[in-house]
């Protein structure tokens, strides 16, 4: 047995008339910073043409089946027309596929970007959306959690307790839930299970709030203020592209950080500020007085055509015990 982390490419198929054709890679998960990481190519999903936003950019792990599932983007057109799809692959080894029903049905997915992990302690998916920009469709900076059940197709609800009550510009995507907080990865702690032993990524600069961690509660789908992310040496972290996030939920624990281009990153210190008395959700300090946690390089896994000029995009990341 040993940790494999697993990543999903962008339709790498131009022609929309034959769908798209999107392939699985997984690679170790090194114990200590290397060089280059070789990835094994193990299948492509086919996805019918006619859905128009089928980029599987939330990956996470079942921890009771040990099952690889994937979550597509949020949407491809500005809100509230149409519905969007939400596409899930189930086992990527077998590409099963399936779209839960949106509860209420006035319910849209915020944003352009997503991440997604499962949590065993509420036997759900759950799936972060947001965007980086105002002007992708129009929408404003922030992100929103969502609550996918299992099940065939199961049901996809806004996770949104800890503000006044939800509003139809927040269900249809044109209001976030967490305005001004762009994140774009998911991990859940099924070791040390809790409302907040969650985390959300974001890697970008360019979206104005730098390199951060949120803490996200699962019951009222908040995020924390910033936790930034620093080098071994201390210095800001400075990256710029999309992201995931994954914990390692066998043995020892780590969270491992993942960016689109295949960087891979360990990260640590977080446990501080999981129990910093200052930084509970909303506030702005931890217990080292700022608020961060330490990003090492692991190492860099050589994806095809991920470092080209016009680049196919990793995006989403999960670990899986194989």
């Amino acid at each position: 047995m040993a940790l494999y982390g697993y990543t999903i490419g962008e339709d790498r198929d131009s022609n929309a008339s034959n769908g798209k054709q999107l392939d699985v890679y997984r690679f170790l998960i090194p114990s200590a910073p290397t060089g280059s990481i070789t990835p094994t190519k193990v299948g492509t999903i086919d996805i019918a043409g006619t859905v128009t936003n089928a980029d599987l950019e939330g990956l996470a792990t079942n921890p009771t089946t040990g099952n690889v599932i994937a979550v597509n983007e949020a949407r491809a057109t500005n809100p509230p027309n149409p519905i969007d799809p939400v596409v899930i692959v189930a086992n990527v080894d077998q590409k099963s596929i399936t779209s839960p029903t949106h509860t209420p049905s006035d319910l849209h997915r915020f944003g352009f970007e997503s991440g997604a992990d499962f949590s065993k302690q509420q036997n759900a998916l759950y799936n972060i959306s947001g965007n980086k920009t105002a002007n992708l469709g129009g929408e404003p900076v922030g992100s929103s959690l969502y609550k996918i059940t299992t099940g065939n197709p199961g049901t996809i609800s806004l996770v949104d307790g800890f503000g006044p009550a939800t509003t139809a510009a927040q269900r249809q995507g044109t209001q976030p839930t967490n305005p001004g907080k762009f994140a774009d990865g998911l991990a859940i702690d099924n070791l040390n299970p809790g409302k907040t032993r969650a985390f959300a990524s974001d890697f970008h600069t360019s979206d104005g709030n730098g390199n951060n961690l949120y803490k996200v509660d699962l019951l009222t789908g908040e995020l924390s203020a910033p936790i930034a992310l620093r080098t071994p040496s201390g210095q800001p972290l400075n990256v710029n592209a999309d992201s995931d996030l994954s914990f390692t939920n066998f043995g020892s624990q780590r969270l491992i950080g993942w960016l689109e281009t295949g960087a891979v990153y360990e990260i640590t210190g977080y446990q501080d500020e999981l129990a910093a008395s200052g930084l509970t959700l909303g506030s702005a300090t931890g217990s080292n007085g700022a608020g961060f946690a330490t990003a090492t390089l692991l190492g860099n896994v050589t994806l095809p055509n991920a470092l080209a000029t016009t680049p196919v995009q990793y995006e989403g990341f999960t670990i899986a015990n194989k």
